[in-house]
């Protein structure tokens, strides 16, 4: 047997869809993500040298009392994403190899995204389809979505398709 927790058999053996879920994210992702953006914000990110043009309500006068030159302070600020995963639930999602169908595969990789967004204050909703769309579940970002989540991710099965062909 092999501990890697990524492994299809492995997986396969964990019924419930949230303790998947946190096996694969805990521990190998954390962190809330960083913006690009700096600006004013709570988060103090560093000192900068001051430059013509830098506004002088964010130089440091303490710096400036301690080094006799200029310096500003820079914040960080944090974003928000918005994220929507698209879960295909077409009949060739029941295709099954090494105790797990792709299906579930997918369906576990949804729930484990879902867990690292969701725990990093992130929006996340869900849009399931195969010929048309499915399920579809709103963007939100409380913790207590993630069960929502869960629920419409267990109770979704493949599809047959139902694509007519003209001939």
């Amino acid at each position: 047997m092999t501990d890697n927790p990524f492994d299809p058999v492995t997986l396969s053996r964990i019924a419930n869809m949230e303790l998947r879920a946190r096996l694969l994210v805990d521990g190998v992702l954390s962190g809330i993500h960083k913006s690009p953006y700096t600006g004013s914000s709570i988060e103090f990110l560093e000192h900068k040298e001051y430059s013509p043009g830098n506004e002088i309500k964010h130089i440091d006068w303490k710096v400036l009392a301690k080094t006799d030159k200029y310096y500003v302070k820079q914040y960080e600020e944090e974003t928000n994403l918005r994220c929507y995963l698209f879960l295909d639930a077409s009949g060739s999602m029941g295709y099954k190899s090494a105790g797990i169908s792709k299906f579930e595969y997918a369906a576990t990789l949804a729930a484990s995204l879902s867990y690292l967004l969701l725990k990093q204050s992130d929006l996340v909703g869900l849009v399931s389809f195969s010929d048309r769309v499915l399920q579809y579940v709103p963007p939100r970002s409380r913790i207590a979505h993630l069960h929502t989540l869960l629920n419409v991710l267990t109770g979704l099965k493949p599809q047959e398709n139902q694509i007519s062909v003209p001939y």
